[in-house]
């Protein structure tokens, strides 16, 4: 008799080779590809991270199946996520393009996005097979597509808070120069009021 701990371990194992994190830098356009077979669930996000001007650039996102049928657009957004089951098997494309219309820098230079995707098992996939545990491995192809998901979910909401949190920290900073500054100029303009002044009435 098998035992439930172990399969669901098992599952859990071979699940984590399916999961993608990855932080790409390019300039115009990136475009990756994955093979899927049909009707097996997979979803994912991606984050724009701030350049080197403290700026979140706009992306336009799509995924194209193997018949070149566009499944999914999304248009000026510096993140994003997407939930898909595709209709046929064989190997999609995912295009992510700088769009420098929306964003708040035009200049293409080298930035970074952090790229995530997941693949999971919708219920009745082939892979849960007729035997005399299918109804634990439903179960457990339930929980780990769960898993994946709350996991792929956590690691978008953090990349998007350190985003945040670089966007305020650069912000804070060019508002602390730029107090400096003023501060330098009043300062320099006041002492030089009073030179002048003191010039002009030593002069008399």
């Amino acid at each position: 008799m098998e035992r439930p701990w172990l399969l669901l371990a098992l599952v859990l194992l071979s699940a984590m080779g399916r999961s993608t994190a990855i932080k790409l830098k390019f300039q115009g356009e990136e475009c990756l590809s994955y093979t899927f077979q049909q009707y097996e669930y997979f979803y994912g996000s991606f984050v724009s991270l701030p350049d080197v001007y403290g700026s979140t650039a706009k992306y336009d996102l799509t995924i194209t199946a193997p018949s070149q049928q566009k499944l999914y657009e999304v248009h000026k957004e510096s993140e994003a996520t997407f939930h898909l089951v595709p209709v046929e098997s064989g190997s999609h494309k995912f295009c992510l393009k700088f769009n420098p219309d929306a964003s708040p820098t035009r200049y293409v230079i080298p930035r970074d996005v952090l790229w995530n995707i997941n693949i999971g098992y919708s219920e009745g996939h082939d892979k849960i097979e007729e035997t005399d545990t299918q109804y634990l491995w439903h179960h457990v192809y339930q929980i780990d597509g769960q898993v994946q998901e709350l996991k792929s979910t956590l690691h978008y909401l953090y990349w998007r808070e350190r985003r945040h949190r670089e966007t305020v920290e650069s912000t804070h900073k060019r508002t602390l120069l730029y107090a400096v500054l003023r501060c330098v100029v009043l300062i320099g303009a006041s002492v030089g009021q009073v030179l002048f002044i003191r010039r002009m009435f030593s002069r008399r």
